[in-house]
């Protein structure tokens, strides 16, 4: 199917899309890029460009008026080469003291890295800078900015309630907007299903790394998922298992909406921040005893890349069959009435019944 756009068709999109871009947005979502460019429109909640803040190394502010009842989601692309981290602080206006609403969000992975902070419209309190503090060069590529409001969501298990559904209807746990450190998974065993947790945080991927799984059955179904920080758009994950080439983990890409692309020059496939990936496993490679999973990291043909990769949460997922359900000998056999007995529906015929009734033919096939 041809997806182009009639001339007449494609002009009108754009003329929308640029009346649109210099309105800038009264809408609640907002990006901006550092060095920031000046001659951005900027959203009416936002007063004038990002300035640079004093304090120790190189910090920066944005002056907000927060849209009253709204909660404030930014998204912070940073790099953290050199051991960068970054710290978030919130300057009410009429305070002195800033508040800190973030310690350091790196991870000390030295890749360029995003983090997703919710503050809520309680803390914000009103007018006031959102203050951003680096290393000694100030680390931050790109900053997203979403109003967001409370809604009322269900979920089966308490602690994978979602607290954010973005505008590009990302979903995020109250885990991944606290500014905390990022939690350990934990095993689990649900109904048929069992989640075997086999890396406990962050750990180097380049150029290869080698996960063991212990298990007592094989499995009917086989499963492996994973975050990826570092990699690189173009390149691939490919799984070995027990030596027996698996191939290539499906990593997601995420929507283009995502701030995580960083779409600069000469990092065109680069991506901040960590990405899912999954894929399927033969169950016939997974034995009892202890299985090898070996990810490697492969590059295009003629690449010269030296790109730092990173996993965590890398989780083996095996489905096994239903127990075999047991009769239940604790339970007595009912006793029949004294002086009673089992009373037949029609009583036999007598012999000399049986030989007439055969002798007449009446028995013949």
């Amino acid at each position: 199917m041809n997806a182009r756009l009639p001339s007449f068709l494609a002009v009108a999109f754009l003329a929308v899309f640029f009346c649109a871009a210099a309105r800038a947005g009264g809408g609640g979502v907002f990006t901006a890029d550092l060095p920031f460019d000046a001659a951005q429109p900027l959203p009416a909640w936002m007063h004038g460009p990002p300035v640079s803040a004093p304090g120790q190394g190189a910090r920066i502010a944005f002056h907000l008026s927060p849209p009253s009842g709204q909660d404030l989601l930014v998204h912070l692309v940073f790099d953290e080469a050199e051991g960068g981290g970054l710290r978030v602080e919130w300057l009410r206006d009429g305070q002195s003291t800033p508040e800190l609403l973030a310690e350091n969000l790196g991870e000390s992975l030295g890749v360029p890295n995003q983090r997703p902070l919710l503050i809520s419209a309680s803390r914000l309190g009103g007018n006031g800078a959102l203050l951003l503090q680096g290393g000694v060069n100030l680390n931050v590529n790109r900053v997203k900015f979403e109003w967001v409001s409370e809604r009322t969501m269900l979920s089966a298990d308490a602690r994978y309630v979602p607290v954010v559904v973005t505008a590009s209807r990302l979903t995020l746990a109250e885990a991944d907007v606290d500014g905390g450190p990022r939690l350990a998974l934990r095993d689990e065993w649900r109904d048929r299903v069992v989640r075997a947790v086999l890396t406990e945080g962050a750990e180097l991927l380049t150029p290869s790394l080698e996960l063991l799984a212990e298990l007592v059955q094989a499995p009917d179904q086989a499963r492996l998922e994973a975050s990826l920080a570092g990699v690189f758009l173009d390149q691939e994950i490919w799984l070995v298992v027990n030596g027996q080439e698996v191939g290539p983990i499906a990593v997601e890409v995420p929507t283009l909406e995502d701030p995580g692309h960083l779409g600069l020059p000469g990092r065109e496939v680069t991506f901040a921040g960590w990405r899912r990936a999954s894929v399927h496993i033969p169950a016939e490679l997974m034995l009892p005893g202890e299985n090898s999973l070996l990810l490697e990291l492969r590059s295009p043909l003629k690449s010269n890349y030296r790109n730092r990769t990173f996993v965590r949460d890398a989780v083996l997922e095996l489905s096994y069959p239903p127990a075999a359900r047991e009769p239940d000998l604790s339970l007595p056999l009912p006793d029949l009435p004294a002086g009673e007995t089992l009373a037949l529906e029609e009583p036999l015929p007598p012999v000399e019944a049986l030989s007439d009734f055969w002798g007449r033919g009446q028995g013949s096939f």
